[in-house]
């Protein structure tokens, strides 16, 4: 009996850790999270682990949680969060108390003590939302580097894909505030020397879409923008596992590219007219 439980606890092991591998940029903390039992483990790792982003192992005995992230796609507080929406007090956000309520008996753990030894948690209501890209907090998280640019840019495409004007002027706009907020000392030299090149188009082009009416006049600004966003994405590591795609039929059949940190085809120029229209070129 032993030895298959050793057996067991081996091929676990080994499933984790080639989990975690699949995870770049990877970043690991540990943090204290609230729990009591088997069924928790599972819920808590579950609600935090999302593939090839964050991984969550959770010790029921040292109430601990090991997180391992990609750095440039998420962060702790947004998986804590997720744990925390999930029903589990952490050491940043207080599981809203309906949510909590609703846990299985023998999950309900003892509230009566914060884990956050820093200071009061976060309380959050059963409506906010885990993981909001773009908004202040997540946008505060990002100024270092050129991680907040790329993640504005994808924000603009994915607006463009449902075809909505009023949200890709909004996107456009965040993604004129994330140039303009770039720290370029925390830049590498490769990095800094592209983003000179290429900052003045990039915010004229990013201003253009915002202030742009019309969703075919955007549409076309986006093809320049995905141009200027791809040779500064060449030299980043920010920009790493993003795909280069590209639709033959769009500028009126001359073809147009954008990236994607999916590989599944959504195309930004046509929409649900013509979703899957085109092809990956290139993985960064």
């Amino acid at each position: 009996m032993k030895k298959i439980s050793l057996i067991l606890g081996l091929i676990l092991g080994l499933g984790i850790n080639a989990s975690i591998a699949q995870i770049k940029n990877a970043k690991t903390v540990s943090v204290a999270v609230n729990g009591n039992c088997g069924m928790c483990k599972k819920t808590i790792e579950t609600s935090g682990s999302e593939k090839n982003i964050s991984k969550v192992s959770w010790d029921a005995k040292q109430k601990q949680a090991e997180i391992t992230f990609d750095s440039t796609k998420t962060s702790e507080s947004a998986v804590l969060k997720k744990i925390a929406q999930s029903g589990y007090d952490n050491a940043q956000f207080r599981a809203p108390d309906d949510i909590y309520e609703k846990l299985h008996e023998c999950c309900l753990y003892d509230r009566s003590h914060e884990v956050a030894k820093g200071g009061p948690q976060h309380e959050m209501n059963s409506n906010e939302k885990p993981h909001e890209p773009g908004s202040k907090n997540e946008h505060a998280q990002q100024q270092k580097g050129l991680t907040s640019v790329f993640a504005s840019y994808l924000e603009l495409k994915d607006a463009l894909i449902t075809s909505n004007q009023k949200n890709s002027a909004l996107a456009a706009g965040q993604l004129s505030q994330s140039i303009k907020k770039v720290d370029m000392n925390s830049l590498a030299e490769a990095e800094h020397v592209q983003w000179m090149k290429v900052k003045g188009n990039l915010e004229k082009s990013a201003n253009q879409i915002a202030k742009d009416t019309k969703l075919e006049g955007q549409r076309n600004t986006f093809i320049e923008l995905s141009d200027q966003i791809y040779t500064l994405a060449k030299t980043s590591g920010s920009a790493e596992g993003l795909f280069w795609q590209f639709c033959p039929m769009a500028n009126n059949n001359k073809g147009a590219y954008w990236l994607s940190k999916e590989e599944a085809i959504k195309n930004p120029y046509y929409g649900s007219k013509m979703m899957s229209c085109g092809e990956v070129k290139e993985k960064l």
